[in-house]
């Protein structure tokens, strides 16, 4: 189950491509990783809203990168089938686990799901879900039952943190909602532009020009770019652990090509779109909020691009403003916040 090869970067990158339109992303993106799915069987990815203060999971897009094309009706059927509580728990926020790992919870579930499936016995669950309800489910049909051993899921879920963080940047870039971004000078609203050779700032706005964020945006820089040209080929699983989902919990970084076709690496906001009127800062509410879908500490700091200290410090200060004593009472008192979205969690202990 482990995905290797210069795949697991190829996919990365088509989750920060701006360039296709919003009916292409799916497509590039499901092609670009196929050789990273591909078990022989289906292999479908379906954009979709589970919103956060509850209610039906909506699909929006599919596309079916391998296997039979029949593949949407059925999966919308088996959709239609399962009571929605059930559905949005089988998709909830950035887990990465087998269907038969997640039927634990729903005994009937895993029957009902077989009953709509022409191919395989399992299937691998991979949704990258946004804070604010917006994601990517991957589908991956699987010829036997099977358990995904821990280093592994750890790798899912770091191309999840990836799928989720370009699927947010596009839709605020791309397609802009009614919520308003903050303006830039700079392409697409950036606050860095980061030459290619020595990736060194050459222009800044807005947060990144507060102290040290040049050295930092630099460093992030400079692993992606290990990440996209020296591991990929050889060392593709450490390429995609140094390269980080967010830096400082703020920024993605993306290829931009002026007008003379020279390359450029932009830093681009792209915070999580989570809110908290009770005191907490943006970095606490993001981190507590990851927390309440369940992710370990190691995780949150992956998807954040912040250290796992950080994230252990971030959610004790998070405790003494909420006045609770551990971080079981700070997540029950983050999912009964409607605003961050109730949500049933992994109750697993985080590392």
């Amino acid at each position: 189950m482990n995905p290797v090869g210069s795949a697991v970067i190829d996919l990365v990158e088509a989750a920060y491509d701006l360039e296709p339109s919003e009916s292409e992303w799916l497509p590039r993106l499901m092609q670009a990783g196929l050789p990273v799915f591909d078990r022989g069987m289906t292999v479908a990815g379906v954009v979709y809203n589970r919103p956060s203060k509850g209610g039906p999971v909506t699909l929006h897009q599919f596309y079916v990168a391998s296997g039979p094309p029949e593949f949407p009706e059925q999966y919308t059927e088996a959709a239609r089938m399962l009571p929605v509580d059930v559905v949005r728990d089988l998709l909830r926020p950035g887990m990465v686990e087998t269907l038969s790992e997640r039927s634990k919870r729903h005994p009937g579930a895993f029957a009902e799901i077989g009953k709509h499936f022409s191919q395989g016995r399992d299937a691998l669950d991979f949704t990258a879900l946004d804070p604010n309800g917006q994601g990517v489910h991957i589908v991956v049909q699987l010829p036997e039952v099977t358990k995904i051993a821990g280093r592994s899921r750890d790798r899912w879920q770091m191309l999840a943190a990836h799928v989720s963080a370009g699927h947010r940047l596009r839709r605020s870039i791309v397609a802009p909602k009614s919520k308003e971004r903050a303006k830039s000078s700079l392409p697409h609203d950036a606050e860095a532009v980061l030459e290619p050779k020595r990736f060194e700032v050459t222009d800044a706005a807005g947060h990144a020009k507060a102290d040290g964020m040049a050295a930092e945006l630099r460093n992030a820089a400079i692993q992606a770019h290990r990440a996209r040209n020296c591991l990929r080929g050889d060392e593709p699983l450490k390429a995609l652990e140094i390269w980080k989902a967010l830096v400082r919990g703020r920024w993605s970084l993306v290829d931009w090509f002026d007008t003379d076709g020279k390359r450029f690496v932009l830093a681009v906001p792209n915070p999580p779109d989570v809110s908290d009127p009770r005191g907490l800062t943006e970095r606490e509410t993001q981190v507590v909020t990851y927390a309440s879908f369940g992710h370990s500490n190691k995780f949150i700091a992956y998807q954040l691009g912040i250290s796992k200290a950080r994230v252990s410090m971030l959610l004790s200060s998070s405790m003494r403003k909420l006045h609770v004593r551990t971080t079981a009472q700070l997540v029950k008192k983050v999912r009964d916040f409607r605003g961050l979205g109730a949500t049933r969690a992994n109750e697993n202990d985080r590392n």
